[in-house]
């Protein structure tokens, strides 16, 4: 009997257009260029967008070892691909600055509740279904993604949340599998993971021994992969879940 069901946020929980995530991109590497030039630091619009290009490449590396780091350190990445002795020369509340115009950007054009995902939401509390947030963060820490899903009005359904910039480490490793359950108290075996990514959603929730359903709204191309499944409306998401029984 399934007894607890998690959630990734991005593509799942919350869906945004390539256009928005594009928007705010852009209005995150204009932000932290107008902060410095406040503070003294005049940078021009293509040299901030090629250190924001190398940053991300340093990113993925990191996270491409299933490691995470804080926005903070984000935001000294991206500064130290302009000039190597930037985060140092920074006065702190300009670095501050920096960090928080870093890690609201999204909410500039924030993407928006899933179709169906608040009725599925309640339905699964109305039958004593433990909920939680188990995502990788990206350019957003979880601090930002708990704003967006309290805007959203669901926020309280969820027991705990695991963001990978907060636990350290990403999906598909265990680690952050295992610790949301720890937190919840539940079984891997009664603990059902909903999320987009056959790899970091599906396969790494089995491999620490939950089950998962694949969310694949119409319109994406089907991918195969282990699973218990493909869920393609969050309203039908109660009824797979006595299937699963």
């Amino acid at each position: 009997m399934i007894e607890t069901v998690t959630f990734d946020f991005w593509r799942t929980l919350m869906a945004e257009t390539p256009e928005s995530n594009a928007a705010n991109e852009a209005l995150r590497a204009e932000g932290v260029g107008r902060l410095l030039a406040e503070a003294g630091h005049p940078v021009d619009r293509a040299a901030l967008a090629a250190a924001y290009r190398a940053s991300g490449a340093r990113l993925a590396e990191i996270w491409g070892g299933l490691r995470d780091v804080s926005t903070g350190e984000q935001a000294a990445l991206f500064l130290a691909c302009l000039d190597p002795t930037l985060p140092g020369r920074l006065p702190p509340a300009a670095f501050e600055g920096i960090v928080e115009a870093y890690a609201t950007a999204v909410l500039h054009h924030p993407p928006v509740l899933a179709e169906g995902a608040r009725e599925a939401i309640e339905a699964l509390r109305a039958r004593g279904v433990t909920l939680a947030v188990i995502s990788n963060s990206g350019r957003t820490p979880g601090r930002v993604l708990r704003r967006l899903l309290d805007r959203s009005g669901v926020l309280d359904a969820f027991q705990t949340l695991s963001f990978s910039d907060e636990v350290g480490w990403r999906k598909p490793h265990t680690e952050i599998f295992q610790r949301t359950l720890g937190r919840v108290g539940a079984r891997p075996e009664t603990a059902l993971h909903v999320g987009d990514d056959p790899e970091a959603d599906v396969a790494g929730a089995r491999t620490a021994g939950m089950r998962a359903l694949l969310y694949l709204p119409d319109g994406r191309p089907e991918t195969s992969g282990p699973g218990e499944g493909i869920l393609r409306r969050f309203v039908d998401l109660p009824a797979l879940l006595g299937l699963l029984a």
